[in-house]
């Protein structure tokens, strides 16, 4: 799976025109990178299982990200539906796939459909084969068509960078990039977001948005308020050591990290849980 979230602060008309854009640009990027089909796309209530008791709509998926595309599954909200699923089906390298990509029409959806432990506004999963090996999760993927997975999660962020919306926050209407309104996304193995399992792809912001998921490594001991703040404060000098396990590029205040492998992945959380609980016990 791959699992976006948003950043807070949007109303909640402008969070689901964001999270339809992400969903969207994820779709595009697929198509660009790999060899799909065009997008079925269908409204549902209560889970995307129940795909088939909503309406299905049209949208023309480019190889460019638009507004229209983006107004058009935005709109189904409007009509009270928990959420809107594009399908499509091709290959990505040697993988052949069926890619659901599910917008919710509020974070809290797919928790309150015991989807996912963690609210999340965009969810896409991956079911297919390399062979003789079954497919269930992009996370899968990195060991498969790791060269593939890197493109798909450049061309994904290269869409964000170009694509601008006007969006309404608290603090008044303002024209954002769309990677600045992405806060966290993540390959995921299952959808337990534990920290092995789910590696991180993109943080907005990402000294306080990384931090969140450091702060998951300590030992529960150790999990006190002080040890929050010291983990903000050592993130930054962690930058030297995800170098060894990810390809990582830093856009102003974001991080995009591509892991090596699922292997390199799970040996950075394990050296990364050895340096903070040791930095946090030593403060």
């Amino acid at each position: 799976m791959i699992a976006v979230k948003i950043l807070t602060g949007l109303v909640p008309a402008s969070r689901r025109r964001v999270a339809a854009a992400l969903g969207l640009a994820l779709a595009v990027a697929l198509k660009r990178v790999g060899r799909f089909e065009a997008a079925e796309v269908y409204t549902w209530r209560g889970a995307p299982d129940a795909a088939c008791m909503g309406e299905k709509i049209n949208i023309e998926l480019n190889r460019r990200l638009d507004a229209g595309a983006v107004d058009a599954v935005a709109e189904e909200f409007h009509k009270k539906w928990d959420g809107v699923t594009l399908t499509l089906t091709g290959r990505l390298g040697r993988a052949k796939l069926s890619v659901d990509i599910d917008i919710y029409t509020n974070e809290r959806v797919p928790v309150r459909a015991a989807i996912t432990g963690e609210g999340v506004d965009v969810l896409a999963e991956p079911r297919g084969h390399v062979k003789d090996e079954v497919i269930e999760s992009f996370y899968e993927l990195f060991d498969f068509e790791r060269e593939k997975m890197k493109a798909l999660v450049e061309k994904l962020t290269a869409e964000m960078s170009r694509v601008e919306l006007e969006v309404e926050m608290y603090t008044g209407r303002k024209t954002r990039p769309l990677w600045r309104l992405a806060a966290r996304m993540y390959a995921l193995r299952d959808y337990s977001f534990a920290p092995e399992d789910a590696t991180p792809l993109w943080y907005r912001l990402w000294t306080v948005q990384m931090a969140r998921d450091l702060y998951k490594l300590l030992p529960s001991e150790l999990k006190t308020h002080n040890a929050r703040k010291a983990v903000r404060v050592v993130a930054p000098e962690l930058l030297k050591h995800l170098r060894q396990f990810y390809d990582v590029e830093l856009h102003k205040d974001s991080l995009r990290l591509i892991p090596h492998s699922t292997k390199s992945h799970r040996d950075a959380v394990a050296e990364l849980r050895r340096i903070l609980t040791e930095a946090v016990r030593v403060r």
